[in-house]
């Protein structure tokens, strides 16, 4: 295996600015490790991403995934396309040697944008898909505020954008929020919300402010279920226009992997379609709409199977987890790396805009596992995508 493919230099000053600037304690997932992705590698992730989106949005993946919602889980009245996608590969090696991507999960759901920019700003600015930095970041505050009505500097309260979720300040993402509102993008938790009419509401500063614009961290599944019946109620049919509507969030999910092919898709089954000689050892059990990691059962049996409270769940054929990042202090790590691709408006396909990677020792990668600490060396960081993958190295460890 070609470790020269993924180099991660120690360069702790990107996550010390991030501290001091954010001071909240979810910066503690942020490892000081950026990963340095090579040509090929950086193609062949770009490939995989743009043909798993492809295939998510094919009106029979689509109507597949529908079928399998549960009932009455959709608020209604979302756009015809999903502004964001969050697509997940394991970095892993083939019967060649080769390092190569697969599919781990995908959302139609924002991710941590913030964090990606801020860090590959501090890294080193690079290019990704012909994209230079500064143009995906002006891509992403264009959609954040696309009419001069959206100016989150109006004093007037006529119209809003906020950055939805419960508890904001409290998730394990919570820099994202801080970082977010440096854009003037007011975080808000749903339950500071009200409704007047088909109008949404909430208080700052003693006075009342018009909601427009709702830029969406929250996912409904998540929620306590007196607060999710209460968001319902506050969102359905509310008169605002939506960046990440809650829907889509399920319309493409793990569920779509399905009803997808290709080199980089592990195999994947319903459990209630399951082959009578299938290894049970060589699959995870997912659920079909859940997140970060939650539910995920990475040696099921059949008497757990037999448990499961519904048929939203799949088995997935275990990938080969590659250790291919050795740090300068040689530590060797596994990685995830997320596409993070923004789909606006007024364009025809979607624009990956940032690479965020997520480093272990460990067996498994996901928010909820990450810990950081001097001796794992796990966490989060950026995954840097230029054109010369050794000019970008000696640039930001210059």
């Amino acid at each position: 295996m070609d470790l020269n493919l993924v180099n991660a230099p120690y360069l702790p000053d990107a996550r010390a600015a991030l501290q001091r600037l954010v001071q909240h304690s979810s910066t503690d997932v942020v490892t000081d490790y950026p990963l340095l992705l090579a040509p090929q590698l950086s193609a062949s992730l770009l490939s995989a991403n743009a043909a798993a989106i492809s295939q998510a949005m094919q009106q029979s993946t689509l109507a597949g995934v529908r079928a399998l919602l549960p009932a009455d889980v959709l608020l209604g009245n979302a756009p015809a396309k999903p502004h964001f996608f969050a697509v997940d590969f394991a970095l892993c090696c083939n019967q060649q040697q080769q390092l190569v991507p697969q599919l781990i999960e995908l959302q139609a759901f924002p991710s941590m944008l913030a964090m990606s920019f801020f860090l590959e700003q501090h890294y080193g600015a690079t290019v990704l898909a012909g994209q230079t930095l500064a143009q995906r970041q002006q891509l992403w505050q264009q959609m954040l505020q696309p009419e001069q009505s959206c100016d989150p500097g109006d004093t007037d309260g006529t119209g809003e954008i906020i950055m939805l979720d419960y508890q904001p300040l409290a998730q394990r993402t919570a820099m994202s929020f801080v970082l977010t509102a440096r854009l003037g993008v007011q975080p808000l938790c749903v339950s500071e919300l009200y409704r007047k009419g088909r109008n949404l509401f909430y208080r700052l500063d003693g006075r009342e402010r018009k909601v427009q614009r709702i830029y969406n961290r929250l996912i409904l599944a998540a929620l306590p279920q007196a607060v999710a019946q209460q968001a319902r109620r506050l969102l359905t049919d509310a008169d605002v226009s939506w960046l990440g509507h809650p829907d889509w969030y399920y319309s493409v999910s793990k569920a779509s992997m399905l009803f997808m092919q290709g080199p980089w898709l592990p195999p994947v089954s319903l459990v209630n379609s399951l082959a009578p000689d299938t290894m049970l050892a060589d699959r995870v059990c997912k659920p079909l709409f859940d997140f970060a990691g939650r539910g995920v059962e990475l040696s099921p049996t059949a008497a757990y199977l037999e448990s499961l409270p519904s048929a939203a769940y799949m088995l997935q054929q275990k990938v080969n987890y590659a250790t291919c990042v050795i740090t300068p202090q040689q530590h060797q790590l596994k990685t995830e790396i997320r596409v993070m691709s923004l789909w606006p408006d007024n364009t025809a396909e979607p624009v990956p805009v940032a690479m965020m990677a997520r480093l272990t020792a460990g067996v498994s990668i996901g928010m909820n596992q990450q810990q950081t600490n001097q001796h794992s060396a796990g966490g989060a960081t950026v995954a840097l995508c230029a054109e010369q993958a050794r000019e970008a190295q000696e640039k930001v460890c210059a």
